[in-house]
């Protein structure tokens, strides 16, 4: 039987780092030219030097900014008021990719075990937040599969209020953009990338104009080592504390004797399709984010095979579904939500591990232990996007578990030599596919912070 003290020796090493990074990059007067069109005639400006009178005039050419309720773009002032510009209304030539902000992401947000990884920024939309102007809380809205965060440059232009703050799991950082840009010596620009599902806000302006461009950040599928200044360190959990505690854990003889189930519930969502393939599904396991990373990546190092799955309330059960066979809970043809999970996609009523059995026998059942809580259960079906910064498309967040299969002791392996090779090559065939998908992504929707 697994101990309440190794549950909670497994649980504490379970690390967790702030969702973001931040940074200051000085500018210069090239990258900060901005081109703008305003009906029929086009004007530009310097955002490293710009004057009240021209952020004036930036922000009457913008329209107003809508977010997405339910599954629509609304117009609400009393939710956010904010400025936009959409790409085929302004040029800039600033690049973050060339000022070196896509590899200090790479380095400081994602993972130690992902140094291979690159990522895409691709521009979305200019926002003007002039005095009064704000964004309540709201998670951004996913695009496609790979995406796995979004980026915020602000512009040095005399601003107060307007600061980003955000929310995960019960803690909350403040970024100031106006302080920072008021801070450095020289005109720079401020940037914040963070994990989209991430809930945050912009809160009000008080004075000035704030100027941001907003990026979605996706994943590539290849890439090569990064390089960095040697001013930008790393920032990452070290895998090594849960591969430490979890070995002990197995060299117990006591801890899951026969062999058994652990169960973590994950630190954040996932874009998901509701048809989800199994190509997909791969893409997701090769970008999944902070705390949730270091558990599946430690795991595969201990030759533990882990797997991504949605719980769901039905009745007063837990059903546990692999993400390979989700179901489509609005086609049930009005038949019971536990009948549809255990008998059309091999989904098991969760006995925690101490409980009573489960009181009816009809259904599979499966014993797991739980090292980090579930916080959230799943429901495909209806719509996850209560409050995003657009309406969603074809993906949503889905709130997902990983579960981990333990063996006997004395032979804990649960992957097997012909699984890893059956595995490598579905990734090399998934590779060739990957961008594929991005490129059928819509581009209509609307913008960011």
């Amino acid at each position: 039987m697994a101990s309440d003290a190794i549950l909670n020796s497994l649980a504490d090493a379970v690390t967790q780092k702030p969702p973001f990074c931040t940074g200051t990059v000085p500018t210069t007067s090239r990258d900060s030219k901005l081109f703008y069109k305003q009906g029929s005639t086009t004007s530009w400006l310097d955002l490293s030097k710009a004057t009240e009178p021209e952020l004036e005039a930036l922000s009457r050419a913008c329209s107003s900014a809508t977010f997405g309720r339910g599954n629509k773009d609304v117009l609400d002032e009393s939710y956010r008021k904010a400025g936009k510009m959409d790409l085929d209304d302004f040029s800039i030539m600033l690049n973050v990719d060339d000022l070196g902000i896509n590899n200090r992401i790479c380095a400081q947000l994602l993972d130690a075990g992902e140094e291979d990884k690159v990522i895409r920024a691709e521009m979305y939309k200019l926002n003007v937040y002039g005095k009064g102007s704000f964004f309540k809380s709201h998670k951004d809205t996913p695009r496609g599969d790979s995406m796995f965060g979004s980026l915020v440059v602000v512009f040095p232009t005399p601003h107060s209020g307007g600061a980003l703050v955000l929310r995960h799991f019960g803690q909350e950082w403040t970024f100031d953009s106006a302080a920072l840009t008021r801070e450095q010596g020289k005109p720079s620009i401020v940037y914040i990338a963070f994990y989209s599902d991430v809930d945050h806000e912009v809160t009000v302006v008080e004075s000035g104009y704030r100027v941001t461009l907003t990026y979605n950040l996706f994943f590539e599928t290849k890439g090569t080592a990064i390089k960095l200044p040697p001013w930008v360190l790393p920032v990452a959990p070290d895998d090594r504390i849960l591969f430490n505690a979890l070995s002990t854990a197995l060299d117990d003889p006591e801890f899951l004797s026969t062999g058994g189930d652990l169960g973590f519930g994950m630190s954040f969502k996932y874009p998901m399709r509701t048809n989800i393939s199994d190509k997909a599904l791969r893409k997701i396991e090769g970008s999944l984010k902070g705390s949730d990373a270091v558990i599946y990546r430690v795991c595969r190092q201990l030759n533990l095979q882990p797997s991504l799955n949605a719980v769901y309330m039905a009745d007063t059960y837990h059903v546990i579904v692999n993400a390979y066979k989700l179901p489509d809970l609005d086609g049930g043809n009005g038949r019971e939500v536990i009948n549809i999970l255990c008998e059309d996609c091999d989904g098991h009523v969760i006995r925690e591990v101490g409980e009573e059995p489960v009181s009816r026998d009809i259904w599979p059942v499966i014993e797991m232990a739980w090292v980090t809580p579930l916080t959230h259960y799943s429901n495909f079906g209806i719509n996850y996007v209560a409050y995003g910064n657009d309406a969603p498309d074809a993906c949503v967040y889905a709130d997902l578990c990983i579960g981990v299969k333990i063996g006997p002791f004395g032979d804990r392996a649960t992957i097997k030599e012909d699984s890893d090779c059956e595995d490598k090559e579905g990734d090399d065939d998934d590779d060739e596919d990957d961008d594929d998908d991005d490129e059928e992504e819509d581009d209509d929707d609307d913008d960011d912070d």
